[in-house]
């Protein structure tokens, strides 16, 4: 298991800056001023600063109002239970994006809560969430979580997207046995390690720097540039007769303007060091899961390598041993479509 301060791949990994319980303003006051948080930017590159600032900016956002709300129903009275843990700098609110899925085939009568903790608000910069010490506590809050929601429902249905299946491996092992059935979904399943990408080399150059010992840069998101990489598209028109909807990727991810385009900030430094502490971690007191599981998977996810069925499929067979697998030709995001979702869940 890695701890603090351990070196994962080289990249030490320190405590991550203790900002839980800031209010607005304070968050604000220590994006902008101040001097311990503006130190550790380094090897900034030229126009890193204007594009920090227009994130910074960024984080307070309307939609970030209802990302962090993770309850929804009332437990006392639901009939049907889910629980939801989301991906890289993923949010609650992401799950809204799948809850007309959930309604028409559950009913309203659902209770639905997401995994959440402070550190991982919408409010905060990436770079400061994924710490080891912050990801040790994103597994003990899944199993408390877990516990509390199977003693009182007799069925959870545990929804983890993308990457955040990794979080629930590395805790499923210390789940404790309960008479409670759990059913698993990973939606926009994710590989257990990811190459460095091409545009690392351009952007970072353009406006990356280094914090803590990973290497961070913004890409542009338009949609011609979908071409090269499906995830730089910034909407999907939608239509299931005779039903039309166009779904913008600003309403369901972290996103920012500036210079006149959308961009996200990504760190693949990041992404494989919290990859290898939740393998880590399961490795060393983890099991396959054996928990009926269905999982929706895009043919064309620009964050795997070769995204074949049969090359998923032998990622998939090192962790769950009892699945079923929906392949849908799409990118990572735009796999989730609401005719998707029912199939997953039907």
């Amino acid at each position: 298991m890695i701890r603090l301060g351990d070196k994962v791949g080289g990249i030490s990994r320190p405590r991550a800056p203790a900002l839980t319980s800031c209010s607005d303003e304070k968050l604000k006051t220590c994006y902008a001023q101040d001097p311990e948080y503006r130190a550790k930017f380094e090897d900034k590159q030229l126009l890193t600063d204007s594009f920090l600032q227009r994130y910074h900016d960024s984080l307070f956002y309307y939609k970030h109002f209802y990302d962090d709300v993770n309850p929804i129903g009332n437990p006392e009275t639901c009939t049907e239970a889910f629980y939801f843990i989301p991906g890289f700098n993923g949010t609650p609110g992401q799950l809204r994006f799948g809850l007309p899925s959930l309604i028409k085939k559950f009913g309203s009568s659902i209770y639905i809560k997401s995994l959440y903790l402070e550190e991982f608000s919408a409010r905060r910069a990436s770079w400061m969430k994924y710490s080891a010490v912050h990801l040790q506590k994103r597994r003990q809050q899944i199993i408390e979580d877990l516990r509390e929601m199977s003693s009182a429902f007799p069925r959870v249905r545990i929804i983890v997207s993308s990457t955040g299946f990794y979080d629930f491996l590395a805790a499923y092992s210390q789940l404790e046995k309960s008479k409670c059935e759990h059913i698993l979904y990973w939606v926009s399943c994710a590989p257990d390690q990811i190459s460095r990408p091409f545009a690392e080399k351009i952007f970072y150059r353009v406006n990356g720097f280094t914090y803590e010992g990973c290497k961070w840069f913004a890409y542009p998101n338009q949609q011609l540039l979908k071409i090269i990489n499906p995830e730089c598209s910034t909407q999907k028109r939608w239509r299931r007769e005779p039903q039309h909807k166009t779904f913008y990727k600003l309403d369901l991810e972290s996103r920012f303007y500036c210079y006149g385009l959308l961009w996200d900030y990504a760190s693949w430094d990041c992404i494989n060091f919290i990859l290898r502490n939740n393998l880590d971690t399961y490795h060393s007191i983890g099991q396959p899961i054996d928990l009926e599981t269905h999982i929706l998977a895009a043919t064309r996810d620009g964050f795997w390598d070769d995204s074949r069925p049969e090359v998923i499929e032998k990622t998939l067979d090192r962790y769950l041993v009892n699945k079923r697998v929906i392949y849908r030709e799409a990118s990572h995001l735009w796999v989730v479509t609401p005719e998707n979702i029912s199939a997953l869940i039907e």
